[in-house]
């Protein structure tokens, strides 16, 4: 607000300055002088500004704004009833200033400040990086508001105006306009350049024309469309016509799910016929003491044509054997025969269970 606050002063006192009253020495001294002051350029310690600096041997230049031990920015001065737009005027300024190494050099009036770069390789008309009106700015103008900041001391000094006329005037908009050039019509060569970096992946001519359309943004007419990122619609699948998606596989392309694997599956629950019962698997446990017999009976295991018991029957019958075949066929061992009261073909859900400890 207090650099505004100066513009309009300024401003007010250049009201005042008609006539004959408005040369060169006024206007430098009551509007240029004191605007440089409240952009941070001290007028009068002599590391800042000086006055009259000799550029050739038989000129000078009205001010020179100096940073440390270098000139940064001429400024050459007109009175305030004269105009800037003066080409020759301009170009011996510009010259002036690129001749002695420094890079900024503007022109104004006191209240028409024109910053030209003097590096650029082009006629003097495309060496203006922009324009200050201070009557603009002192009402309100956005964008004379807005480039008065440019001019000062600290905007030199950290880069900020020369990266603000890299972006804006002399570099990027230039990238822009043949990128989107290249993209409407691009040359075999440029397409082969594209393919080269992107190494073994290699895409197909039309398919890299399709993506350069798109990427650098080219209008249905064909003319290049420069834009910048912050410029670019956000993405909207939906707004896409699905003939145009093309999907490609990555580089790296992403691992599958993991799952886990069919040995380490938990095994299927046995199928178990109906007319048997369920056979369990459980840990080994220590045998069981040997069934008690009645006075006369013979244990199964002592002698191999013995009938079994029913614990043996059953045993044979569902683990296997060859006497577990015979009994399961409907007859008894040969020399064997049943206990009495048990029938050892019976169903085993209607036995004691043959595994349980005794």
């Amino acid at each position: 607000m207090a650099l505004l606050d100066d513009v309009r002063k300024v401003a007010g006192v250049a009201d005042r300055l008609k006539g004959p009253v408005g040369n060169e020495a006024n206007t430098k001294a009551l509007l240029i002088e004191p605007m440089l002051s409240a952009l941070g350029w001290d007028t009068t310690n002599l590391d800042h500004v000086l006055r009259d600096w000799p550029v050739r041997q038989d000129s000078s230049v009205d001010y020179a704004l100096r940073i440390g031990e270098d000139n940064v920015m001429f400024v050459e001065a007109r009175g305030v009833n004269e105009s800037v737009d003066d080409d020759a005027f301009a170009t011996k300024a510009i010259e002036g200033a690129h001749s002695e190494g420094v890079l900024w050099c503007v022109v104004t009036n006191g209240l028409v400040y024109r910053v030209y770069r003097t590096d650029e390789e082009v006629p003097t008309h495309d060496k203006l990086s922009f324009e200050v009106d201070l009557t603009k700015a002192a009402v309100g103008s956005p964008a004379d508001t807005a480039s008065v900041p440019l001019l000062s001391r600290a905007s030199v000094s950290d880069g900020s105006l020369a990266l603000w006329g890299e972006q804006k005037v002399f570099t990027d908009p230039r990238v822009r306009v043949v990128l989107a050039e290249l993209a409407a019509k691009p040359s075999a060569a440029f397409l082969d350049a594209i393919n080269e970096a992107i190494g073994e992946r290699k895409v197909p001519r039309d398919r890299l024309r399709a993506s350069l359309s798109r990427v650098l943004v080219v209008d249905t007419a064909g003319k290049p469309t420069p834009t910048t990122r912050t410029q670019e619609p956000p993405f909207k699948p939906r707004d896409t016509p699905a003939a145009s998606v093309v999907t490609e596989p990555s580089a790296d392309p992403a691992p599958a799910p993991e799952h886990t694997p069919v040995a380490d599956a938990a095994p299927p629950a046995p199928v178990v016929p109906a007319s048997e019962p369920e056979v369990r698997h459980e840990p080994p446990t220590p045998p069981a003491p040997p069934a008690q017999h009645t006075p006369g009976s013979v244990q199964a295991d002592d002698t191999p044509d013995a009938a079994p018991s029913p614990e043996t029957a059953a045993k044979r019958r569902f683990l296997g054997g060859a006497k577990g075949s015979r009994e399961s066929s409907g007859h008894p061992a040969e020399g064997g025969q049943a206990a009495e009261g048990i029938d050892p073909y019976a169903p085993l859900s209607k036995l004691d269970d043959p595994f349980a400890d005794s």
